[in-house]
């Protein structure tokens, strides 16, 4: 199972859980020494693990890490993309996409397409930490990096419902596939490094440790109560609809369309 994000935070619990039950766990960072703990961690408890350093804010890097993970792994069975990212202001990554949207979106689509063969070999499960901020967000259709009008919340809105639509696509378009979102819950992770020092105080001092938040990402991704789930958008532990336009077809099959030409360019 291959787990996104997995140096710290709820990656690293999830990678840990998983680990913990049997599963040979794929540990993504941006660079090897980001996972090295956790590696450590899961051999240290007698389980089997193996890193893979890419930068998803790259789709060249992110294309490049996924081919080598399909060439080595013929069937895999979990895809957590759990790897997120908050803006402190806009930055534009070389491939000229807006950073949130980058790894919050492009990145996903881009390994979900990459691994496609070993996750159906696998009858795999995909599971996308997406955000209960995600029903406020807005699909920006003619500005998708929001060149016009920036803000580092609505990015991230807008990109954790561009999330929800797609794992919905997912679901709709592989049947072999079990495809979930979920908010885990505000949690005290990383993710909030760019927001005003006093919000991360606030996080840190009165929100839920990573280990609780990643209960029920684990879960979708591992426990067999949710083998044949799928579509599905979590609220916590409990299934929860989606913003409207996550439950619109059409809308989800067209942002499908639009994600997979930026992915190719």
């Amino acid at each position: 199972m291959l787990v996104t994000g997995a140096g710290g935070g709820m990656g690293r619990e999830v990678a840990l859980a998983l680990a913990a039950r049997g599963a040979h766990v794929i540990a993504h960072g941006r660079d090897e020494a980001r996972v090295k703990p956790t590696l450590d961690a899961i051999t240290r408890a007698g389980g089997k693990a193996e890193p893979a350093a890419f930068d998803l804010a790259s789709l060249a890097a992110t294309r490049a890490g996924a081919a080598e993970l399909a060439s080595r792994h013929k069937a895999i069975h979990g895809l957590v993309n759990n790897a997120g990212f908050w803006a402190g202001s806009r930055e534009v990554t070389t491939d000229g996409h807006e950073r949130t949207w980058a790894i919050n979106v492009l990145a996903p689509f881009a390994l979900w397409q990459g691994l496609a063969e070993p996750l159906r070999a696998g009858n795999g499960r995909v599971v996308n930490v997406a955000s209960v901020q995600h029903e406020k967000g807005r699909i920006h259709w003619d500005d998708h990096s929001l060149a016009q009008g920036f803000g580092a919340q609505k990015a991230y809105r807008q990109s954790k419902l561009a999330l929800v639509m797609l794992t919905n696509e997912l679901a709709r378009r592989e049947k072999d596939l079990r495809a979930n979102a979920v908010h885990p819950g505000v949690i005290a992770t990383d993710l909030f490094r760019n927001m005003p020092w006093i919000v991360g105080v606030c996080i840190g001092a009165f929100c839920p440790s990573p280990e609780k938040g990643a209960r029920t990402i684990w879960r979708l991704a591992a426990e067999a109560e949710f083998a044949d789930t799928s579509g599905q958008y979590f609220h916590k532990a409990n299934p929860k609809p989606p913003h409207k336009e996550a439950q619109d077809a059409a809308s989800c099959a067209r942002l499908w369309d639009v994600v997979a030409g930026q992915v190719r360019s």
